[in-house]
């Protein structure tokens, strides 16, 4: 369980076996290729061009499968279920389309196809929005017409005559009557409401030429003249307009039928993504190779024990090849590939949502995995609580075939309702309820001081941990007096400490059954004298390997102030009491709830059932929300920050990070696997 040792190749081959060597390399799983040093006489050749083409090529099948997501969505809010349409997906087992190497690293005589299929997309997608547009002039049109529809002449039956003027007007409603109180002013002047649409009173002035004044007081109250030209009846033009927008609308109904029939090119299209995206990586890489004319240099890194593989991938390619395998220096950087028990692996993830461990320094995944263990069982600390963290681990563990987010966070939440069960039978409760009545931690409702001390304490040893691992860093890095006489005597201030006060906390706790946990006297004495003794070392020996009388003197004060940080630390440990304390608490509070509806019988014992279930549920989410975010906390800042310095780059083999699909050695073939 710590980081694997890793080694990098030089490889020097001829360029026509570049595209084999490439696929041979992924198809071992184990290799990470790197940037080439300069060698003299040598170049680099990035494919610039062809690398956009590539990026072009992918990001276009990802918005035509964007749209056609959508048109599908579209389509099914119409349809009924029986006759909706589906883009096929992956199974929620796996996620990811299993392929074979060989197929999918052939599947570039797909590409053709592909690119054809997006054309037709295209095509449809133009005729769609072409027909759309058309739809929108029409509804307008429509729209223009609708507030005239029960005319009973065409807009442009009102016309002047030799003698009067002839108007068509709109006018809001609000202002009609003033409108007509206006008209009444004039002898020669006639006003007669047609219809009305929405707030619009659709009239017809006429108006004696030696009146013509009305119309300019008219306008002045909002009344304007209809400009509208329409050579039919409005509503004969409405009924025209609505039969070809009918016709449209069966049009588009049958584009958006011919684009969802494309769903089912959607499994290829998400292969040729990752196909070409892995194309692109390719081109990438060969910006990163030294080349003559002929030949080309390639470095890379892989796990030592993974030598013979890689020797073997290349050697499968060509014998016409050079290749060096080295160690990896001191100083020298390597991608971190951590190799742990499958229980601590699940814990990798807590620390790489940090920062991925370097490589020269210590894998703090099985030490951290222990404390976020416990912690994680005291914040949450209730048997019903676990049970449904480790029933859903174990779902995710047997249900989801392949390494996913949601997979690992499931079983990581699974392991640690380990924790809960344990530490809930400690506590004596299951769901809020008291299963025990004399359980071996009192109520922290009652008895306060015991789980705030319990938490303390844990901090206590957390912390020590923490100063054990940069022990390990140091001796690591051939820095063992510097581990011994800086570092170890704070492991003992710490232990000591526990020790000294231990009797103390014991009378602050108040719990009579703990007495009998009581330490002698003596113990705690020396356990004080241990205590100060290993702090003077731990002042003393601060500024070991510093330069200067003066320098050694103010590590020396800096390692006293320093007492205040780790007081500081102790403290945080704090909220491991709070959290467990709120989620106990709320969850009496629900149980009290339930007990209250179900006091009434019948269908209260239905609505209580209905109550504690959804409200547990609740209570365990926000809890554990609450648990996933301050203990991770204490590890990134309390433990971590005693050694752990990360920046690490995760180890990522060339060509595996798809994203639809998973290679797979599954001895399939070019014909045989299906898509």
């Amino acid at each position: 369980m710590s980081i694997v040792k890793m080694k990098k190749f030089t490889l020097l081959a001829v360029k026509s076996d570049k595209e084999n060597m490439y696929n041979a390399l992924i198809r071992t799983g184990c290799v990470q290729l790197k940037r080439s040093a300069d060698i003299c006489d040598c170049k680099r050749e990035v494919p610039q061009k062809q690398l956009e083409e590539y990026r072009v090529k992918a990001a276009r099948i990802e918005e035509a499968m964007a749209f056609l997501r959508q048109q599908t969505e579209l389509y099914n809010i119409k349809k009924a279920k029986a006759d909706r349409a589906e883009i096929p997906k992956n199974s929620f087992a796996r996620p990811k389309k299993e392929v074979d190497y060989d197929f999918f690293l052939g599947f570039g005589k797909n590409s053709a196809e592909v690119e054809r299929q997006a054309d037709g997309l295209d095509e449809e997608a133009r005729q769609l929005s072409e027909t759309d547009s058309q739809l929108l002039q029409l509804d307008s049109q429509i729209e223009k017409y609708l507030p005239y529809e029960a005319l009973p002449h065409p807009t442009t039956w009102y016309r002047d005559t030799a003698t009067t003027l002839v108007r068509l007007c709109q006018v809001h409603e609000s202002e009609w009557e003033k409108v007509l109180q206006l008209a009444d002013t004039f002898e020669l002047v006639s006003l007669s409401e047609i219809c009305r649409y929405n707030n619009t009173v659709v009239a017809c002035a006429a108006v004696h030429r030696s009146e013509g004044q009305f119309l300019e007081q008219a306008a002045a109250l909002g009344m304007v003249k209809v400009t509208v030209a329409c050579d039919v009846l409005p509503k004969v033009k409405i009924k025209e307009l609505a039969a070809q927008r009918e016709q449209l609308v069966v049009r588009r109904e049958e584009i958006t039928k011919r684009i969802v029939d494309y769903d089912r090119f959607v499994p290829q299209w998400k292969m040729y993504v990752d196909y070409v995206e892995l194309c692109a990586k390719k081109a990438e890489a060969d910006g990163d190779l030294q080349v003559t004319e002929c030949t080309y240099v390639m470095e890379g890194y892989f796990p030592a024990e993974k030598q013979q593989t890689v020797e073997d991938a290349i050697c499968g390619v060509t014998d016409c090849n050079v290749t060096v395998f080295e160690d990896i220096g001191e100083e020298e950087f390597a991608p971190t590939l951590v190799k742990n028990n499958p229980v601590t692996r699940q814990f990798e993830f807590v620390t790489n949502m940090y920062t991925p461990p370097e490589y020269h320094e210590i894998d703090p995944n099985p030490v951290m995995s222990v404390f976020y263990f416990i912690i994680f069982g005291l914040m949450v600390a209730d048997v019903g609580y676990g049970l449904v963290l480790l029933a859903a681990g174990l779902f995710a563990h047997f249900a989801i075939k392949q390494q996913t987010g949601l997979r690992t966070m499931l079983q990581l939440f699974g392991i640690c309702g380990v924790s809960a069960i344990i530490v809930g039978l400690l506590f004596g409760s299951c769901f809020s309820y008291t299963i025990f009545d004399q359980p071996l931690i009192p109520d922290p409702s009652k008895y306060p001081m015991v789980m705030m001390i319990i938490s303390l304490f844990t901090g206590v040893i957390h912390l020590a941990a923490g100063i054990g691992c940069n022990m390990a860093v140091k001796i690591k890095h051939k820095q063992a007096l510097s581990a011994w006489l800086t570092d170890f005597p704070w492991i003992i201030v710490l232990v000591s400490l526990i020790l000294a006060i231990f009797n103390g906390a014991l009378d602050m706790a108040a719990y009579p059954p703990y007495e009998s946990l009581r330490l002698p006297d003596k113990v705690s004495e020396i356990s004080l004298y241990v205590c100060l003794g290993s702090l003077a070392v731990g002042v003393i020996f601060a500024g070991l390997g510093t330069k200067g009388f003066f320098g050694k003197i103010s590590k020396s004060f800096g390692s006293v102030y320093g007492l205040i940080n780790y007081f500081s630390d102790i403290m945080s440990y704090i909220r491991v009491f709070g959290l467990m304390l709120s989620s106990a608490l709320m969850g009496v509070v629900i149980n009290q709830l339930g007990a209250m509806v179900s006091a009434g019988g019948g269908i209260g014992y239905l609505f209580a059932a209905m109550i504690l279930v959804f409200a547990h549920v609740f209570n365990l989410a926000m809890g554990i929300l609450g648990v996933y975010i301050h203990n991770g906390r204490l590890q990134y800042v309390e433990f971590f920050g005693k050694f752990y310095t990360g920046d690490g780059q995760l180890f990522l083999p060339f060509g595996s990070d798809t994203k639809y699909v998973l290679m797979k050695n599954s001895g399939n073939n070019g014909e045989s696997q299906k898509i």
